[in-house]
Order: structure tokens, then C-alpha cells, then sequence
């Protein structure tokens, strides 16, 4: 763990760079960029990929910071201080984000499905890149290990598994995967991103090691597992309407 990137002297103040909000920066802008070079072969103009991409990013970390809030009610009714320093829940993002996005491109004629299949893979790395600052600043961490695992790294007062770095990973992954995607049907390429992100994240939160902090839904799935569920099978399904509209026509 190392939560502090490095810390600058100016004017007789200290302030410290904290290597989670750096790299959650690092990430956006990577993840931009990549939507903003694709853009011009899914036919969208590169700056209003730009302007889907800015404008996701607050609406995404507006959606995130809401859905922490819910999952985490009771403890802010409990002490109304967490509302501060709130956290941020990467399927509230998505919501947000895509939100913010199709009111752009409602108001300007821009296919959405064009946009999300050019920034699919940008998202993927994005977010990999975010996750190692998860690592670094000590939050979403794994389930207790022996000292001997290989992998284990020392958060929260113990050995751990380092799933920051498995869906980091897997994320990687994603991204090379989804960016290789022929385009033959618009939508297509966002939708494969949103079903395997869903199958990773059902498969990493296993394991997670801060239930207590994120909470459990019917104390089985985190609330990470039923939303993965919940909107990856909704895009398989529409996936799957894509392509059988592919094999009709």
C-alpha cells in the first residue's frame, strides 16, 4: 500500500498527491483518449466523443458517489459525517456516466451506439488503471490469505488477495479484446464490454474481503454480484437481439 504518490513543497505548504486520486485521473484521461482516437472509424467527430467522454466522467462520478450512498445507508444515518467523504461504487458510474452521455448525444444527433462502442475499450483500460490505485490507496481490498500465497499482499491489518489486481487484469484484458472487435452491428462492442465486465466482476468479488463495508444483499451476493446479474443479462439479451437481426437481414 501506498496511498501517497509523492508530496510537493511550494510556498512553505505541503500537499500531498494521493496515488488512488492520481491514477482515477490517469485512468480518465487514458480512457478519453483511446474513445477520442477510435471515434472517426465508428463515424462519430472527435470532439463530440470528447464532450461524451468529459460529460460521462461527471456523471459517472455523480452516479458512483450516489449508489455508495445507498448501499451504505445505514451507516450514514448512523454517522452523517461519511456523507463528507463519500465513496464510489463503479456500477453507479456506469449509469451515470451513460446518462449524462445520451443526453449529449440526444441533443446533438450523435448515435450513441457509435460512441459507446469507440470508448468501449478506452472504459476497460480506464478503469484497470483506476484499480491499481485502489491497490495503492488500500481500498476494495481481497479476502484473508496465508502469508505463503504467492500473491498476498499486507492491507487492512493483514495478508490478503490482491483483487485489485485481478480485475485489473481482467479489465486489461477486456480493453485488447473489445478494441480487436470487428464492428458489424452498432452497440455491439459496448454491450460484449458490459457482459464480460459483468462475468469478471461476478467472479472477483468472491474474493472480496470488505463485506463489512460494502454489505451483502440476502447475505449471499454483494450488491456489486446482483447488479452484475441484473445488467449482464440484460445485455446479453440485447446483445443477442443484435446479432439475430444480423443473421435475419
Amino acid at each position: 500500500m501506498h496511498p501517497e504518490l509523492v508530496r510537493l513543497h511550494y510556498l512553505g505548504i505541503e500537499r500531498p498527491i494521493y496515488s488512488y486520486g492520481a491514477l482515477i485521473v490517469v485512468g480518465v484521461a487514458v480512457g478519453i483518449v483511446v474513445g477520442v482516437w477510435r471515434a472517426p472509424r465508428f463515424g462519430v467527430p472527435r470532439f463530440d466523443e470528447l464532450a461524451v467522454g468529459l460529460l460521462g466522467v461527471v456523471g459517472g462520478l455523480v452516479g458512483a458517489a450516489l449508489l455508495f450512498d445507498v448501499v451504505q445507508w445505514r451507516a450514514i444515518l448512523a454517522d452523517p459525517s461519511l456523507l463528507v467523504h463519500p465513496g464510489l461504487v463503479f456500477y453507479g458510474g456506469l449509469v451515470g456516466g451513460a446518462a449524462a452521455a445520451l443526453a449529449y448525444c440526444r441533443a446533438w444527433r450523435i448515435s450513441i451506439a457509435d460512441a459507446a462502442d469507440a470508448g468501449a475499450p478506452g472504459l476497460a483500460l480506464g478503469h484497470a488503471i483506476g484499480r491499481v490505485g485502489c491497490l495503492l490507496g488500500g481500498c476494495c481490498y481481497g479476502r484473508v490469505v496465508d502469508a505463503r500465497f504467492p500473491l498476498a499482499v499486507h492491507l487492512a491489518g493483514a495478508d490478503r488477495h490482491p483483487v485489485q489486481l485481478y480485475e485489473a487484469a481482467g479489465l486489461v484484458a477486456i480493453a485488447i479484446c473489445t478494441a480487436l472487435l470487428p464492428r458489424r452491428r452498432a452497440g455491439a462492442i459496448f454491450l460484449a464490454y458490459v457482459v464480460s465486465y459483468a462475468l469478471l466482476r461476478l467472479v472477483v468479488e468472491h474474493w472480496r474481503g470488505d463485506d463489512l463495508e460494502r454489505g451483502l444483499v440476502a447475505g449471499v451476493l454483494s450488491t456489486s454480484q446482483l447488479i452484475a446479474l441484473v445488467v449482464g443479462a440484460a445485455a446479453g439479451a440485447l446483445l443477442i437481439r443484435l446479432q439475430s437481426r444480423k443473421g435475419a437481414s
